[in-house]
């Protein structure tokens, strides 16, 4: 989920998605608008985040430019119409219909207060923040928030990152993943078995991908290609219904790492074509940049047995320079040095 100055970011750049219009919705057009009003008013709504200044007149080319600066007062009165400043960028983005009636009941202080609520965003804001942004007593505060949430208008959310802090965000909005701790939190709380099966899972997969099946002290040749990718394992985990969650790549890239911090596996280019072999299980769609990272099990030590195991790491299994191996080449068998270390075991 985007952050609120990633939006922003997105507003100052007209190709950016979020600077064009959004998709088609329902939309209650307020009444005793002016024609011109009216159309200004849905052209608007078009854009999620505002339609911007340099907009306008390619935009509503039947309204002439020097109306259109009176339709924007006239609408920003009446309190259908918010002026945003973002870097040098002015913006006009719409206040729909049912919103503006009930900011139009509210007092001064609470209209304040909910008008910063609103600027959060699903990031939310701290009370503190809320008291030096709008410069009200505690209490006032106090009491606008407690009107705002018998309306349903806001509400009060827990960040994991600061538990202890107060914060409130709109009642429609969803927290966003910095304020919740995305897949790895319920509750605000650190589900640790959660993690643990799903990690349990995960190495399971790749330590089936990683050695030849009924063969315990066996390896695979340098040229195998079947390790898994971050993209396959994130698809056996949804298939396998292990997590009631829809995890993201992100997620299972984090759970990942956590293993290879932990010893459990280590992540590897993946083998190109040629005298290698290419991975049938290979998808461009699955790529990041030129290629994606493919994640090895370590064998797990069985009890009673030495920290030197020569016989389950073949140098062939491990060679940095396999593929340029040959009888008759200057890297060939006979003068491995790698075999000469291993056969002196």
């Amino acid at each position: 989920m985007a952050s609120k100055s990633d939006s922003q970011d997105d507003l100052d750049d007209p190709s950016s998605s979020s600077a064009r219009p959004s998709k088609k919705s329902s939309l209650v057009v307020p009444p005793n608008l002016s024609d011109q009003e009216a159309l200004f008013y849905k052209t608007a709504a078009k854009f999620t985040l505002g339609i911007r200044e340099g907009q306008l007149e390619s935009e509503i080319p039947e309204i002439p430019v020097v109306k259109i600066v009176e339709i924007i007062n006239s609408l920003s009165k009446k309190g259908f119409l918010e002026i945003l400043f973002i870097g040098n960028t002015k913006a006009f983005r719409i206040v729909k219909y049912e919103e503006a009636g009930k900011i139009a009941s509210m007092e001064m202080e609470t209209m304040m207060v909910y008008k910063q609520i609103k600027a959060a965003g699903n990031e939310g804001i701290w009370t503190k923040v809320l008291k030096h942004k709008t410069n009200l007593h505690q209490q006032v505060i106090t009491r606008c928030l407690k009107a705002l949430e018998l309306k349903q208008m806001i509400k009060a959310i827990k960040n994991v990152k600061y538990p202890t802090r107060k914060m409130y965000m709109l009642y429609e909005l969803s927290p966003s993943v910095e304020v919740t701790g995305g897949a790895w939190y319920t509750d605000q709380e650190l589900d640790t078995e959660f993690i643990e099966n799903v990690a349990k899972a995960c190495y399971k997969f790749i330590y089936s991908r990683s050695f030849p099946r009924g063969q315990p002290d066996a390896v695979f040749a340098a040229s195998y290609s079947g390790l898994p990718t971050a993209t396959q394992i994130r698809r056996f985990i949804l298939d396998s219904k292990i997590s009631s969650i829809d995890l993201s790549l992100d997620d299972i890239i984090a759970l990942l790492d956590v293993l290879i911090y932990d010893g459990k596996i280590e992540k590897r280019m993946p083998v190109f074509g040629g005298a290698t072999g290419a991975d049938p299980d290979w998808s461009d769609d699955e790529a990041v940049g030129d290629a994606e990272w493919r994640y090895k099990a370590n064998r797990e030590r069985k009890a009673g047995r030495e920290e030197s195991e020569p016989w389950t790491e073949v140098p062939c299994g491990r060679c940095p320079v396999f593929k340029f191996c040959t009888a008759d080449g200057p890297i060939n068998p006979s003068s491995c040095v790698y075999y000469q270390k291993w056969l002196e075991f």
